[in-house]
């Protein structure tokens, strides 16, 4: 009964701190617009100023994107670090201090493991959406538009929501400014290396500086894309049963673990109360994890 207490408590905390984060990043555009002013004190003109959480790292705003996670990266940050707080409080005082260290291990662990398991998904999006988009490139050249209006309506077609979209938008305001169409491309290559990214990037500047078909060869470049987008599903189709074999594999000995200790005081106080306990479960999580993901390496795609 203290354990499901306790662990109500911290699932509510973790969510009161997401959404104060939430609430933290709507206002902020507005509360930018306005000058600075000095640190809010007490309700009563008290000495004290309210203390502020620290902002997330770079990488976990790239991690987050690179995983096409859409959650922000300051509500991320702020329920990490109230379950990185609350996680092991809880699980001290339901099990010690061993059971406090599992956790606190695999809180650290968890979502660092969860987003590199989703590694790449932001770019496979946009490969995804490219030969949709040079089609519509093509179509726009055959119709008799310029290529940097066909790539500023292939643009809009894709969504300016989306990151394709947004990118070939990007491309075109900045060579409506005044910058090279060719440069603004390859910028758009070298923020997103991706190789069928590169392949229509290279089609569209050897049409703009060479001209001549240009359509023809958009087009052909959209049918080699989707022609190796369809191998990699094939691939991964293929592949699908070796990694769930790998998440089975990494779950179902965490998953006995836990149910052993829950139905069983003496596996419970073996594990978490005695030094052997918790070196043979430290070194059973390590392998464990480390054999996930040699699976995952050995069951992934090349792209």
């Amino acid at each position: 009964m203290i354990l499901a207490v306790l662990a109500g408590l911290a699932v509510l905390g973790t969510g009161a701190c997401a959404r104060a984060a939430r609430r933290l990043g709507r206002r902020a555009p507005v509360v930018h617009r306005f000058p600075s002013t000095q640190a809010p004190t007490g309700p009563v003109g008290g000495g004290w100023a309210r203390p502020a959480l620290p902002a997330p790292p770079p990488r976990v705003a790239a991690g987050l994107a690179d995983a096409d996670l859409p959650v922000p990266a300051d509500v991320a940050w702020t329920a990490w670090l109230g379950a990185l707080v609350l996680g092991p409080l809880v699980a001290a005082a339901a099990g010690g201090l061993g059971l406090a260290a599992v956790v606190a291990t695999g809180v650290v662990a968890g979502p660092a493991l969860a987003v590199r398991a989703r590694r790449g998904r932001a770019g496979a999006r946009i490969e995804q959406a490219l030969p949709g988009a040079l089609e519509a490139v093509a179509r726009s050249l055959r119709s008799g538009a310029s290529l940097r209006q066909a790539v500023a309506e292939a643009g809009t077609d894709a969504g300016g929501s989306t990151a394709l979209g947004a990118e070939l938008s990007r491309a075109t305001d900045e060579a409506a400014q005044g910058a090279s169409l060719v440069a603004s491309l390859e910028a758009v290559a070298a923020r997103r290396p991706l190789p069928g990214v590169r392949l229509g990037v290279a089609a569209l500047c050897l049409g703009a500086e060479t001209g001549g078909a240009q359509a023809r060869a958009v087009d052909g470049v959209a049918a080699t894309v989707r022609e190796r987008l369809a191998v990699a599903a094939e691939l991964r189709a293929l592949s699908s049963q070796a990694r769930i074999s790998a998440l089975v594999i990494g779950l179902a000995p965490v998953g006995f673990g836990a149910f052993a200790a829950t139905t069983d005081p003496r596996t419970a106080e073996f594990m978490f109360h005695t030094p052997a306990g918790l070196a043979l479960l430290v070194a059973g999580l390590v392998l464990d994890t480390l054999g996930w993901l040699w699976m995952q390496r050995l069951a992934r795609v090349a792209a």
